[in-house]
């Protein structure tokens, strides 16, 4: 069984909210874009990349165990990336977007991401990040919408029963240190609850850049009986 929240909050940097997210829990999928600041319609890319992404990765990974599951995902967003690109409405190399999926499946997660978005693991009150950020003095180097082609980090990861896992866009990181993301995320309670304590940390925080967050559990256990321990 798979649970999930979310939620967004704006930020002060824009005028509207460039940040979209999506989840289909019946296909397993989850995806967070942050749609590129200073960039021409980076919201509507942002929104391309959520509707799209996730069904590109579906039409290609059929079992995220069988070899070439990663090379069909990576394939995925390297097309998407040429359609954003070349069908930008002020030319190519005019919009952009950091984006982070998680595809569940059959006890495995599979990663794809591009940019400075996250996905975290929370398990037994210890926090992993599952994937490194794609910048370079302050830079994005790698998003969809990027000139060339893109490559994006692909992982694939067990998941066990009472596995938490957040998918978050960098308003939520800049804000929020590691320390407090483990101890919301590892505290007894629903993935409502934590989505809520992780926005509200957020804005605590001083965040002015925009904040999405996706939390998923998978299966039950550990979080919902008051056992969780914080450590």
């Amino acid at each position: 069984m798979i649970t999930y929240a979310s939620g967004t909050r704006a930020g002060g940097l824009h005028e509207e909210n460039q940040d979209r997210l999506a989840a289909d829990p019946a296909a397993g999928t989850f995806v967070v874009a942050d749609g590129i600041g200073g960039l021409a319609d980076a919201a509507l890319t942002a929104r391309a990349v959520v509707e799209q992404l996730p069904l590109r990765v579906c039409e290609r990974v059929t079992a995220i165990g069988a070899p070439g599951a990663a090379r069909a995902a990576a394939e995925a967003a390297a097309e998407l990336n040429d359609r954003v690109r070349d069908t930008a409405r002020s030319g190519p190399g005019t919009t952009g977007a950091a984006t982070a999926l998680l595809l569940v499946r059959g006890g495995l997660a599979l990663a794809v991401h591009l940019g400075d978005s996250r996905i975290y693991l929370a398990r037994d009150g210890l926090l992993a990040r599952l994937t490194d950020d794609h910048v370079h003095e302050g830079r994005l180097t790698r998003f969809v919408g990027m000139p060339g082609r893109a490559d994006p980090d692909v992982s694939v990861h067990e998941l066990s029963a009472g596995d938490r896992v957040l998918l978050c866009t960098d308003g939520l990181v800049h804000s929020v240190g590691d320390e407090e993301l483990r101890a919301i995320l590892t505290t007894a309670g629903d993935v409502e609850g934590v989505c809520e304590r992780l926005l509200g940390a957020a804005a605590a925080g001083g965040a002015i850049d925009d904040v999405s967050v996706i939390a998923v559990q998978y299966g039950t256990g550990r979080w919902d009986d008051g056992a969780a321990q914080q450590r």
